[in-house]
């Protein structure tokens, strides 16, 4: 489900210090429009790509499952994940 070109083909798959950040979600084009990150609100400009991430569905506790989201928010390109197991939004990385 890829929404445009990326700045950098290199994908995250786990960051265990991303940021726990808040994401305004559009229900009607399905898409996150904002996020809240360092007191800061980034207006979504463009979804730039999207990918899904599912492993460690074989074992009791290592389920992952998690949609993400390489967005340009203010002239910057960031990395959203949503955490389907845990419903939780965090900021993966931001790239520039």
């Amino acid at each position: 489900m890829s929404c445009g070109g990326a700045t950098s083909s290199a994908r995250p798959g786990g960051n265990s210090a991303a940021a726990l950040i808040a994401v305004s979600w559009d229900e009607r084009q399905r898409r996150p429009v904002a996020f809240l990150w360092r007191r800061r609100r980034y207006r979504i400009e463009r979804v730039l790509e999207t990918w899904v991430l599912e492993t460690g569905w074989w074992k009791d506790d290592g389920l992952v499952s998690r949609s993400y989201w390489r967005v340009r928010a203010d002239g910057r390109v960031f990395d959203l994940r949503y955490d389907r197991v845990t419903k939780a939004w965090a900021l993966e990385q931001a790239l520039n």
